[in-house]
């Protein structure tokens, strides 16, 4: 039969009581003042034995007996009687707590201001001064002259300056530095808020007396554990409270100091005194005198524009009249080659027409003449024989 060894039922007796003392901080977060308690894991008693190295359980170890706590002679605690007790004290502890941090108001004030000035340096130097004497300090701040975002300075550039800060006043002066900032200049606007911290503030001291005891059991139960395994264990734990521990006391302390340095965002702005000019009337000739010197003004603004102008397209003028000049004188001459080859066709048709004609003419003039001389030669033949007629 295998042997339970000591070791075996403190695991499983330490994961039972973990999940209890889960649950009873479930219980004592939810529920405030409420009366619940909780249960925690005890460690057991252990004994040598003559010639063995193995332990033995102690079967009283787990108990919920809610009257003392007992050590054996070895120096651990085997009852939970005060981790049950513990938490019975610590919620009536934290009860009062409550009740006290409560009726202590954790407030927060914060104010929004701006002020419109027309000397700004001279405010700008009071608002400091008057933030010194309320004890108070500077957290954030921002100035600016107002000028151009470019690289350029330009001497006569109208700028108009504004400061922005955001200070904390101790509480109690905080009223009186408000009514004092406001006074600097022409308040424009002012926006006042407070916040109640009371019930985060008692929330926290009493989850910080909650990681407080339970550190303080894990520390006692670190300190008399021999086995590496369960130490490794509660060492993780212990540094998660720690850290938890931590967290609220920095919360807790933020807290605080928001409740004693309250918050103005205030801002200055430069401002300028509108001056209005009179108007003039102005007589006919002042008109009259007016217009001919707005006349003349422009006709010579209009004449100094058109000599720029043509100083400046004359070079393009050339160019083009060169460009056009040497086109006209390609397209004349192609022109005038085409006009020429068409006079030589006009005249080489005509010539040929002429020739046909002079052909023409020569074939109807020798038609007549081979016609007309055999008429001669029968003539000539008659005329013969008459004359010998005659003769005879």
């Amino acid at each position: 039969m295998k042997k339970i060894g000591m070791g075996d039922v403190y695991m499983k007796n330490f994961l039972k009581g973990k999940l209890l003392v889960a649950a009873a901080l479930s219980t004592i977060l939810l529920a405030g003042c409420g009366d619940s308690g909780g249960r925690d894991f005890a460690y057991f008693s252990s004994e040598s034995t003559n010639g063995s190295s193995g332990y033995k359980s102690d079967t009283s170890a787990f108990q919920t007996n809610s009257s003392s706590a007992s050590y054996d002679s070895d120096g651990y605690y085997a009852d939970e009687a005060a981790s049950s007790d513990y938490a019975a004290k610590g919620n009536e502890e934290s009860s009062s707590l409550a009740a006290d941090s409560i009726q202590k108001e954790m407030l927060v004030y914060s104010c929004y201001m701006d002020v419109d000035t027309l000397d700004f340096d001279t405010s700008l130097n009071s608002f400091k001064n008057t933030l010194d004497m309320y004890g108070g300090f500077v957290e954030t701040e921002n100035f600016s002259d107002g000028g151009g975002g470019g690289r350029w300075y330009f001497e006569n550039e109208e700028k108009w300056q504004s400061y922005s800060a955001t200070v904390r006043i101790p509480s109690s002066n905080y009223d009186a530095f408000c009514n004092s900032a406001g006074g600097l200049g022409d308040l424009r606007s002012k926006t006042s808020s407070v916040e109640n911290l009371s019930q985060e503030y008692s929330d926290l001291s009493t989850s910080l007396e909650i990681y407080e005891a339970k550190e303080q059991r894990y520390i006692a139960l670190l300190a008399n554990i021999t086995e590496d395994e369960y130490a490794v264990e509660i060492e993780r734990e212990l540094t998660n409270i720690q850290i938890q521990i931590a967290n609220i006391k920095t919360r807790m302390n933020r807290i605080s100091t928001d409740v004693a340095y309250s918050y103005v965002y205030f801002t200055l702005n430069e401002v300028k005194e509108y001056v209005s000019e009179p108007i003039k009337t102005d007589t006919f000739f002042d008109r009259l005198s007016n217009t001919l010197s707005n006349a003349g003004r422009g006709f010579l603004e209009f004449l100094e524009g058109l000599l720029f102008f043509l100083i400046y397209t004359v070079p393009y003028f050339i160019l083009i009249g060169i460009v056009v000049f040497v086109i006209v004188k390609i397209v004349k001459k192609h022109r005038s080659k085409k006009r020429e080859k068409k006079l030589l066709e006009q005249q080489a048709k005509q010539a040929a027409e002429k020739t046909e004609e002079q052909a023409s003419d020569r074939l109807d003039n020798d038609s007549p003449a081979a016609e007309q001389k055999p008429a001669d030669a029968e003539n000539k033949d008659v005329s013969g024989d008459g004359n010998e007629e005659k003769k005879s």
